[in-house]
């Protein structure tokens, strides 16, 4: 129900912004997600080691996942099979070795999850870090912000 809701906001906002449309000059461009090391896709057991945190009681001191990364045209897929959590990710920078990519989830919500993760692959392996901004909202203000930063290995 959720996805349908979403799709139908999609359509009604592409409707809305076509009638609105003017002409302009076409630019061309590399996107972030091409930038992106191949080196990055596939199966990554990944551990995590709280560095700091607002609230000890809400983020865990570390986790051990799996995460799986795949791209399918420009869209890059993160997914936990483990949990069965999926999600695209926005790559906010990348170089040869180095991407940082972001997430944001319940933007129309009581609560919206930022993540922004930085990795940098080392051969077979990727370190990096891992921050999550949860924020609290009544009446479209925000009243609490609770935060975390992970260490990657």
């Amino acid at each position: 129900m959720k996805k349908f809701f979403v799709l139908l906001f999609i359509f009604i906002s592409v409707i809305l912004s076509s009638s609105f449309c003017r002409a302009m000059t076409i630019t061309g461009g590399i996107s972030a997600t091409d930038r992106v090391p191949a080196g990055f896709y596939g199966h990554w057991k990944v551990m995590a080691v709280r560095v700091q945190t607002t609230n000890q009681n809400m983020f865990a001191p570390y986790t051990v996942e799996l995460w799986n990364l795949s791209k399918q045209n420009d869209v890059i897929t993160l997914t936990n099979p483990i949990s069965g959590a999926t999600a695209s990710i926005t790559v906010k920078d990348a170089t040869a070795d180095t991407f940082i990519f972001q997430r944001v989830t319940g933007e129309y919500g009581d609560e919206t999850v930022t993540e922004t993760a930085t990795l940098t692959l080392n051969g077979d392996n990727f370190t990096g870090s891992d921050t999550m901004v949860v924020r609290y909202y009544k009446n479209g203000i925000i009243t609490k912000t609770e935060n975390v930063e992970y260490k990657l290995k």
